[in-house]
C-alpha cells in the first residue's frame, strides 16, 4: 500500500483545478492549449489519489515512459497493475497543491513541469512531501496523451 501511495505521489504531483497556474506568457492561442493541458493534469492527479485506473488509462499513451527518482523505469502495464479499478471505491486523505504549473508548447508536443506539494495521512501517521515533476504530453490522434513523466522529491 505504501509503495502504491508513493508511486502515485511521484507519478503526479499535479494541479488542483483552483490552484493550478500557468506562469508562461504564450500568445492568447497558446492560453487555450496550456489551460487544457493543466486541467488534464488536474484530472491525472485526481485519477492518482483515487487509484482510478480507468481515467489513468485514458491519460496515459500506451508508451508511457515513467521514471522513478531512483532511476528504475516503468511502463503503461505496470503503472496501471498498481492502480486499484474505479468501481472499487478508494478511501484517502491524500491531497495535492501546486505551488508552480508551467507549460512549454512544441507543437504537438508540450512539457509541463509541477512544483506540488503531497499530504495526507496513512497508518496514523501524517506527511507532506514536495515533488519536481516534468512531465511531456503529445497530441495523439486528436488527443492529449502523457507520454513521459519524471518526478523528484524536493529536498528540504
Amino acid at each position: 500500500m505504501k509503495q502504491i501511495l508513493l508511486s502515485a505521489l511521484l507519478t503526479i504531483v499535479a494541479t488542483a483545478p483552483a490552484l493550478a497556474q500557468s506562469v508562461s506568457k504564450a500568445p492568447p492561442a497558446k492560453k487555450g492549449v496550456e489551460g487544457q493541458l493543466i486541467e488534464l493534469e488536474s484530472q491525472l492527479s485526481a485519477a492518482l489519489v483515487r487509484q482510478d485506473a480507468a481515467i489513468l488509462d485514458r491519460l496515459w499513451s500506451n508508451d508511457l515512459v515513467f521514471t522513478f527518482p531512483n532511476g528504475k523505469v516503468s511502463n503503461k502495464a505496470q503503472r496501471l497493475a498498481g492502480q486499484k479499478p474505479a468501481a472499487q471505491p478508494f478511501q484517502s486523505d491524500s491531497q495535492t497543491n501546486n505551488d508552480e504549473v508551467k507549460v512549454y508548447l512544441y507543437g504537438n508536443t508540450a512539457v509541463v513541469t509541477v512544483l506540488s506539494m503531497w499530504s495526507g495521512q496513512e497508518n496514523n501517521k501524517a506527511y507532506s512531501s514536495q515533488f519536481q515533476a516534468t512531465h511531456v504530453w503529445a497530441k495523439q490522434q486528436g488527443r492529449w496523451q502523457l507520454v513521459a513523466a519524471h518526478a523528484s522529491p524536493v529536498k528540504k
